[in-house]
C-alpha cells in the first residue's frame, strides 16, 4: 500500500463510533460471542472507560445488590477445625 493515504481525524472517529454502536447493539441484543464481548472489554480498556459509582446510576444498585461476606450461607467454624 505504497503511497495509500491515512485515514484523517474525523474517519478514525467514524470508525471508533461505528465499532462502538456495533459492539453495542450486539451486546444488548444478546448476539454477541464471547469474542466480541472480549473485544467490546479491550475497547473500553484502551479508551481508559471506568465505572464510576459517584456518577454512575446503575453503579449503586449493583453495590446494593451484592451480598457483604458475613451474610454468605457458610459454617466458618470448622474451619478452624479443619487446619
Amino acid at each position: 500500500m505504497k503511497g495509500a493515504k491515512k485515514a484523517n481525524e474525523d474517519e478514525l472517529n467514524l470508525l471508533h463510533q461505528l465499532i462502538a454502536k456495533d459492539l453495542i447493539k450486539k451486546i444488548k441484543g444478546g448476539e454477541a460471542t464471547v469474542q466480541e464481548i472480549s473485544a467490546a472489554i479491550k475497547f473500553l480498556k484502551d479508551n481508559e472507560v471506568v465505572a464510576d459509582i459517584t456518577t454512575s446510576p446503575v453503579l449503586p444498585q449493583l453495590e446494593n445488590a451484592v451480598v457483604t461476606v458475613g451474610e454468605l450461607p457458610f459454617d466458618t467454624d470448622g474451619e478452624e477445625d479443619a487446619k
